[in-house]
Order: structure tokens, then C-alpha cells, then sequence
């Protein structure tokens, strides 16, 4: 094999090491541009994600509110049996306050006839008083 002994090569050299290093310029001004590009966008992100961190921390609230509710739900199935009994109570009390209503004008009319009754046997009691003056009703 022959060795390269051109008075070229050192030239030859420097135009190879002159492209690299271009090349590596370039290379890099594109990383650095794509890095910029980055940044901005994480401060948009952060910008973004800034009122969100705020939010979050209304989730410990919210897992109160859950429990909460979750008790309330519990407690609501125990009271159904009950509401049922209650419901079915109310229509049969319902019922007998319409049979007893259906009797309640005929006891109103004999209640203004014994009113009457007694109101006409009030007087004649006042009137035989009066007639009888101070004698007394009984003797001892």
C-alpha cells in the first residue's frame, strides 16, 4: 500500500476539518434554535398550568364532599324501609279519614239537633226558675 505523501494532503485536510466543523455549527444552531422553541413553549405550558395548580387544590374539599355524600346515601338506606312503612300508613289512615268523612255531616246535623234540644230545655229551665221565684227546688 502507498502512503499519501502529496503536498496536497495538509490542504485536503483542513477543508475536511473546515466542513466538519461546519457541519457541527450547524448541527448545533439547529439544537439551539429547537431548544428556544422549547422554552417558549414550556413557559406557555407553565403559564397554562399555573391557574390549574391552583385549582387542584380544591380536590381535597371535593374528597370531603364525596365522603359526605357517601355517608349521607348510607343513612338514606336505612331511612327507605322506614319511608315505605310511613307512606303505606299515611294511605291507609287516608282511607279510614274518607269513611270517617262520609260520616261526619249526619253527626254535625245530630249535634245541631241536640243543640237545639238543649237550648229549648235551657229555657224552659230558665223560665220555671223564674216562675218559682226564691222557693226552693228540694226540701231537706
Amino acid at each position: 500500500m502507498r502512503r499519501l505523501t502529496s503536498p496536497a494532503l495538509p490542504g485536503i485536510m483542513l477543508v475536511i476539518v473546515i466542513i466538519w466543523a461546519l457541519v457541527a455549527v450547524i448541527f448545533l444552531t439547529g439544537i439551539l434554535a429547537a431548544a428556544n422553541r422549547i422554552e417558549s413553549r414550556v413557559n406557555v405550558i407553565n403559564s397554562s398550568l399555573t391557574p390549574t395548580a391552583h385549582k387542584l387544590t380544591v380536590l381535597p374539599i371535593l374528597n370531603n364532599v364525596v365522603n359526605n355524600a357517601n355517608q349521607i346515601r348510607d343513612a338514606a338506606a336505612d331511612l327507605s324501609p322506614t319511608i315505605g312503612r310511613i307512606g303505606a300508613s299515611a294511605a291507609s289512615i287516608d282511607e279510614n279519614l274518607k269513611s270517617v268523612n262520609n260520616t261526619v255531616p249526619s253527626i254535625n246535623k245530630s249535634a245541631k239537633e241536640i243543640n237545639a234540644s238543649v237550648s229549648k230545655i235551657h229555657s224552659n229551665v230558665t223560665s220555671i226558675a223564674s216562675t218559682l221565684g226564691s222557693q226552693p227546688l228540694y226540701k231537706h
